[in-house]
């Protein structure tokens, strides 16, 4: 026996007894937390189980990471810093405003990114023919192939990070390079590169633009040309002058028939003057006529007057100066008399001189009127005609104007589009400005070892830890007695180690680890099942134990011989009767080395009944009397199953063997490969479910427990790695113990524990593939 063969001079009887207590105070009774603290626990449990493949992967990441720190090629980062130019229109909604900013500064990260403008950098910098951006290894042989150009501009956009901040119309152009200079070079070069080729588009854009535009000006000049023939060659045809047709010709009509009006009461107005005239002409006094001479004739009269008023008071009437002054005054009398005729008769002269000349100016005036009059009359009727005759052709000459008005207005807009157009090639537009130019670095950004070896550190902590869970959420195969209790409700009787392959398919019933290494752990969990099936026993009646496991090799066959040799050594009359035909196992071998009546012997043939060998005397009072173990199984396959196993037979078979034996350990067949397990149970007291230790999964025992209607009374773990189950820290029994033996401490040490981690997380991984 490997690893199993273990003394216990001093070892109690029941250390690997499992009862409830023993599935913790968490599942059990409720002490020591509540489910919060369980849920802990179970995961520091999992941590504990998988602390060694935690501490390999972060150890395997550390050291990776170191070592990548040391071989890797310093980097350095240069930034430039360019602003975006933004729209600030006043008077729109501001929303709509940021809204469109946001969006142009978009789309100039986006033209730093493309590959337009990377090839423009190449080309200005001439990287072509750099050696630190091409590589040590390049050698240029005659002209670039495009492959190799745009192998260049790859290489470039993977050098160049454009950044730009929420909210923000800065942009940050980061370039890495193992050269600084080089990499200040292409972050500066990069917004001119930018702005040179947007220019050098917009230039071959509006040029094009403006060639089209001259040549559709050039058709629509022509077009209006031809159109505003059309509307000349009508109005000349048609007599329509400019205006002609509309409300101008109505305002002409109305003008002359006010002229004609005017001039017939002129006509009128002459004639009434021409007879007051000759009628004042009569009327003309003469009374107030005068001359300059008559008044000259009259102030001096007036002075020989006041002269001899003067004189009068001194001198008398006769005094020769008033006599001389009284002839001087008669003299002028009758000068003034002879002078007002002659003035009278050249006033009246005048007047009628002047009434003649009025009365023909007015009759002058008459007859122009009345000439004016009848002209305009004619005008008015001409014109009244020729209005009526424009409204005519007022339709097509409309027609004929709003065509040449849209050939007009298509011109002008093409003319005006053409004049900006020509006017926007001399301007350089500007979307991004360098406002803080890239300088080379001192110190590389990468590698940080420090920084990254943290990053591994917690990376690789976080995968181990998911891994870790992953794989418990994964593992659904039954390995505690905790798990049994806490998800079935069932006590775990027994846990058996395993056993070596030679040791397993060599049992018999005279080499088995119960009667022949009576110390080993074995022995000491097989003693212990037969303790917990001798609690379920009723006094004084052959106890029927019925063995099964979901499926086959299981190890129900080593249970079933185990827990009847125990009994056997207890000084119990134990037998084993194999139900399990189907498959091959030990039990039918053992039948066939003992040439004993068989199986169906004891089915077929009432009278027949097993001998039961002697019992063993103690060479030792103090010991207790023991039986040896008996098997009973099947020689050869069965050709009429159905006429062997009738119910009458197995009642007869069981009624005679709880005549002869204390205790009938019943090998039944995998609940989960066959359908007569049901039936063979009806027969027993108890049933004992075996699980393989790390393979017996839980929906195996679910199905399992349906199958058996839930009269499960205890399970039995066969085939445990004891050093693995200690080393999964599931604090139990098996874990302290194997902690308290030398021999755990020499099963393997850490790189068994790291291949056990590593071949588990394996099988679940083989999980997921066959799942998915």
């Amino acid at each position: 026996m490997a690893q199993t063969n273990i003394a216990l001079a001093d070892a109690d009887f029941s250390k690997f007894d499992y009862d409830a207590t023993e599935s913790g105070p968490d599942e059990v009774s409720g002490r020591g937390g509540g489910g919060g603290t369980h849920e802990v626990r179970n995961v520091l449990r999992a941590l504990r189980r998988n602390r060694w493949l935690i501490v390999s992967i972060v150890a395997v990441a550390v050291v990776l990471a170191a070592i990548s720190q040391l071989l890797a090629t310093p980097m350095y980062k240069s930034v430039a810093t360019v602003q975006v130019e933004l729209t600030d229109e006043e008077g729109t909604n501001q929303a709509e405003a940021e809204a469109r900013n946001a969006i142009r500064v978009q789309n100039e990260a986006k033209i730093y990114r493309s590959r337009a403008v990377a090839a423009k950098v190449v080309e200005d910098l001439d990287l072509i023919n750099n050696r630190q951006f091409m590589g040590s290894n390049f050698v240029r042989d005659g002209e670039l192939s495009e492959q190799e150009h745009a192998a260049a501009v790859t290489k470039l956009t993977r050098m160049i990070s454009v950044v730009n901040a929420p909210q923000s119309d800065l942009l940050d152009i980061e370039v890495t390079s193992p050269y600084p200079d080089l990499a200040a070079d292409i972050a500066n070069q990069y917004p001119l590169s930018a702005q040179e080729m947007r220019v050098s588009r917009r230039q071959r854009m509006r040029r094009r633009m403006l060639t089209d535009l001259e040549q559709e000006s050039t058709r629509l000049a022509a077009k209006l040309a031809a159109a505003e023939k059309k509307v000349a060659e009508f109005r000349a045809e048609s007599g329509m002058l400019e205006g002609a047709g509309g409300s101008e010709d109505l305002a002409q009509i109305n003008r002359v028939a006010v002229e004609a009006a005017s001039a017939q009461a002129l006509k009128s107005a002459s004639s009434a003057r021409s007879s007051g005239v000759s009628r004042a002409a009569g009327m003309t006094s003469t009374a107030n006529a005068d001359s300059p001479l008559l008044q000259q004739q009259r102030r001096r009269r007036a002075e020989l007057e006041t002269e001899r008023t003067r004189l009068s008071s001194t001198f008398g009437a006769g005094h020769p100066q008033m006599v001389s002054l009284s002839n001087q005054i008669s003299e002028l009398d009758q000068s003034i008399r002879r002078e007002e005729a002659a003035v009278q008769a050249a006033a009246r002269q005048q007047a009628a001189a002047e009434a003649a000349q009025q009365r023909t100016l007015a009759e002058s005036e008459r007859d122009a009127a009345a000439a004016r009059a009848n002209e305009l009359r004619g005008m008015l009727n001409e014109m009244t005609a020729k209005a009526y005759s424009n409204n005519a052709n007022k339709a097509q000459l409309a027609q004929l104007e709003r065509e040449a008005e849209v050939a007009r207005s298509a011109y002008m807009s093409t003319v005006n589009s053409e004049e900006e157009v020509r006017s926007a090639l001399g301007i350089i537009g500007v979307n991004s400005t360098l406002i803080s130019g890239a300088v080379p670095q001192s110190e590389p950004f990468y590698p940080k070892p420090a920084r990254t070896i943290a990053g591994a550190l917690l990376a690789a902590l976080v995968i181990s830890l998911l891994i870790v869970f992953a794989r418990e959420l994964l593992d659904d195969k039954l390995r505690s007695p905790s798990q049994i209790f806490r998800m079935f409700g069932l006590k775990t009787f027994g846990m058996f180690p395993a056993l070596d392959r030679s040791e397993t398919t060599d049992m018999t019933l005279e080499n088995n680890p119960v009667v022949n290494e009576p110390h080993s752990v074995f022995a000491e969990v097989a003693r212990g099942l037969h303790t917990h099936i001798l609690d379920l026993a009723k006094p004084n009646k052959t106890q029927t134990v019925f063995v099964t496991s979901p499926l086959p090799s299981d190890g129900k066959a080593t249970v079933a011989i185990s827990l009847c040799a125990a009994a056997a050594a207890a000084g119990q009359r134990a037998i084993v009767v194999d139900f399990d035909l189907r498959q091959p196992s030990i039990i039918q071998d053992i039948q066939r080395e003992l040439g004993r009546p068989d199986l169906v012997d004891l089915l077929t043939e009432p009278g027949e009944r097993i001998r039961l060998p002697a019992p063993q005397k103690p060479t030792d009072s103090r010991e207790l009397t023991t039986y040896s173990p008996v098997v009973v199984s099947m020689r050869e396959p069965v050709k009429n199953p159905a006429a062997v196993f009738t119910p009458d037979n197995m009642r007869n078979l069981f009624g005679r063997l709880n005549e002869d034996f204390d205790l009938v350990v019943i090998n039944g067949p995998s609940a989960l490969a066959v359908h007569d397990v049901r039936s063979l149970a009806r027969f027993a007291d108890n049933i004992l479910l075996v699980m393989r230790w790390g393979q017996t999964t839980v929906p195996q025992i679910e199905a399992t427990l349906d199958k058996l209607a839930n009269r499960v009374d205890g399970a039995v773990f066969d085939g445990v790695d004891y050093a693995d189950h200690a080393r999964r820290g599931y604090q139990d029994e098996v874990q302290y113990y194997m902690q308290s033996t030398s021999e755990f401490a020499h099963s393997g040490g850490f790189a068994a524990e790291i291949r056990n981690q590593l071949a588990g997380f394996a099988n679940g991984f083989k999980k997921i593939w066959a799942r998915g």
